[in-house]
């Protein structure tokens, strides 16, 4: 590199710096005082910055603008705390709550929970095959149990090397799988227990995986085959099955006729209606929740739809253990890219037992920062304590060294009678079942001490975290706010009668209705159906009658909608004719129904009454009784704004703009 390049590379990275120091200065700086109260710039910048993507009102926007609705916003604040809103129980208990929701998003390891998506997503684009033998074992085992399960399934993994796998699950494996040679099928991520699954996705295709542990017991699993995952699948689908009793069997010979007829030409939807068996699909065309491996109560089922090629298509009939279908592919998707997925794979992952993983991630640094020992044995003087009614959890204290120092985090000491309360309160919750004195008590001082470094982060998190103290202190501020609204505005403007009353009597030329129709809205799954409906409409069948003559034996062919709207309303077919009478037959494409109207009377538009008009009433009375309150906030306050402080917010939040 030149001279004359580095130079302007130096300027470039001169300028870069100079704006990071500046902003981080200004951030600092009182931009704003109302009677003699601050409020620093940093505050706004970042209230403006995570507002603009999400309002609709341009001027909104605009900076200058924004300023005036934040200055009403910290006027609405101020008399929020003077009247002592902030000190009422049902607040304090709402925004603790709240607390507790939002500090879960800040008690977490974000590398190891990035890694945990990044591994959830590899294995949900592909598929393993696999069959296990496994020797039951319960979680607190005694270490002689352990041993002698351990013994056994590594004894029988020397075997699985030389003999048939599925010969040698059959005879020896304690799981449900046994009769099927430990066969499983297809599974792909979260289909299986967390240890399970990573030691079949590790373990390579013909192979058989060493001894492992879940909390089921001692496992060896083999590998039959990968392959990608072959997505999901919407699908429709017509079923017939024969009841329970029936006096004649002909479910096989029913499907055979609706194929002949889709054969011909028949709409698949319309037949699912008329002739499916599946009652909670048929409504619907026959539509099911889209699925894919593992979806379905049913291999063959989920076989045969994936296995259809193009939309549109449909399979011939075939019988599962449920009866007999046809399914059409309605909807093939293709698998997520990860950035699709990542959000909806991190809340899976922390609603499941693999978030130990994360959680004990971030104990561990926790532990390091606290200089607290990643693992400490229970002192002596704590475990004479206990005895041996701890193993069935029915320990109860009488201890009477209870004032000990048992750990210290930071400035805060741990004492023993801490512990033992943990104890008391754990053995009944969480109970767990170790063949020792010893080993029960130590499990739960591991979780006791975790329990307390996260206790503490968590106590401390509003002093160490900014950023978890900005967004909370939003949520203190957004409910103090809701309290006030509905206290000062809201409340009054439902209330107020008189005032909502006097409101209308002033303004109402903004209360009017548009043309309305008093109509009988009629969707039908056929155009046979609709072409007996509409007859039915023309001589005067009342409505009743109609739905009873039409829908039988939980079979719904119409659905019947009555009442006045007006004729926009989005339930009225496209391009709909508006005149009085019934109908033509309207059938929009993608549409399950058809349609038929009958419009009984057309009504004018016409001034609504207060009756008719009082719901935007109270909005817009809301609205004027706000202004004028607004108005008195700021007539009884001094309030400064520091035009050089406030000019370079503006050029730095244009600056993020461009």
């Amino acid at each position: 590199m030149n001279l004359g390049s580095m130079n302007k590379l130096f300027v470039f990275l001169f300028v870069i710096v100079s704006n990071l120091i500046l902003a981080q200065n200004i951030d600092d700086k009182t931009f704003l005082v109302i009677d003699g109260q601050e409020f620093d710039a940093g505050t706004f910048k970042r209230l403006y910055l995570k507002n603009i993507d999400i309002v609709q009102d341009e001027s909104q926007k605009d900076i200058d603008n924004y300023l005036e609705l934040y200055i009403d916003y910290r006027l609405k604040l101020m008399q929020a705390y003077e009247l002592g809103l902030d000190k009422e129980p049902e607040y304090l208990n709402e925004i603790k709550k709240q607390r507790s929701s939002l500090a879960k998003n800040y008690l977490t390891d974000n590398e190891v929970t990035d890694a945990l998506v990044q591994e959830a997503y590899n294995r949900s684009i592909e598929e393993v095959n696999a069959s296990h033998i496994i020797v039951k074992l319960d979680k607190g085992s005694s270490p002689q149990d352990t041993l002698k399960a351990y013994n056994r399934i590594y004894q029988l993994y020397q075997r699985a090397q030389k003999e048939d796998f599925a010969k040698l699950a059959r005879e020896t494996s304690e799981g449900p799988s046994a009769g099927n040679g430990g066969e499983l099928g297809w599974f792909g991520g979260f289909r299986m227990t967390y240890d399970f699954e990573s030691v079949a996705f590790k373990t390579p295709v013909g192979s058989i995986s060493k001894p492992f542990r879940t909390e089921f017991g001692y496992h060896i699993l083999k590998v039959n085959d990968r392959r990608p995952n072959r997505g999901e699948v919407t699908v429709a689908h017509i079923m017939t099955f024969d009841k329970p009793n029936a006096t004649t069997q002909d479910a096989a010979t029913r499907i055979q006729d609706i194929y002949k007829q889709l054969e011909s030409g028949k709409n698949f939807g319309e037949l699912a209606r008329e002739f499916s068996d599946d009652l909670n699909s048929a409504s619907k065309g026959g539509e099911l929740t889209r699925f894919g491996t593992g979806g379905l109560n049913s291999v063959i089922f989920v076989d045969k739809a994936l296995s259809i090629e193009k939309e549109g298509s449909y399979t011939k009939p075939f019988e599962t253990k449920f009866g007999w279908h046809i399914v059409k592919l309605l909807e093939k998707h293709d698998l997520p890219k990860f950035d699709e997925v990542k959000k909806t794979l991190e809340n899976k992952i922390k609603r499941s037992p693999r978030s130990r993983k994360i959680t004990k991630s971030f104990v561990n640094k926790l532990k390091s920062s606290y200089q607290v020992p990643q693992k400490l044995k229970v002192p002596d003087y704590i475990l004479k304590e206990f005895n041996d009614s701890i193993l069935t959890g029915q320990w109860l204290q009488n201890v009477e060294d209870r004032e000990r120092k048992v750990l210290t985090i930071n400035d805060t000491d741990i004492m023993s009678f801490d512990f033992f309360n943990f104890v008391e309160n754990q053995q009944k919750k969480n109970p767990q079942f170790y063949k020792t004195v010893n080993e029960q008590v130590q499990f739960y001082f591991d979780l006791f001490v975790d329990d307390q470094v996260m206790n503490y982060y968590d106590k401390h998190l509003e002093r160490d975290n900014k950023d978890f103290a900005f967004v909370y202190n939003e949520f203190k501020e957004a409910n103090l706010l809701f309290n006030l609204m509905q206290k000062k505005i809201w409340n009054k403007a439902k209330e107020d009668s008189i005032g909502q009353r006097d409101y209308y009597n002033k303004h109402k030329e903004k209360y009017e209705w548009k043309r309305r129709l008093d109509i009988i809205l009629t969707q039908n799954t056929s155009k046979e159906v609709a072409t007996e409906v509409q007859q039915m409409l023309k001589d005067q069948v009342p409505v009743d009658e109609i739905k009873e003559s039409l829908n039988e034996n939980g079979r719904v062919k119409v659905i019947v909608s009555t009442g006045v709207v007006e004729e926009s309303f989005n339930r009225l077919p496209d391009n709909f004719e508006v005149k009085e009478g019934v109908s033509t037959i309207y059938h929009n494409e993608g549409d399950s129904f058809y349609k038929v109207v009958y419009v009984k009377s057309i009504k004018p538009s016409a001034p609504k009454t207060f009756e008719e008009a009082v719901g935007n009433v109270i909005n817009d009375y809301q609205q004027q009784l706000e202004k004028e309150w607004l108005s008195s906030l700021r007539k009884d306050r001094k309030i400064k704004v520091k035009k050089n402080i406030f000019k370079k917010i503006k050029k730095q939040l244009a600056a993020y703009s461009e």
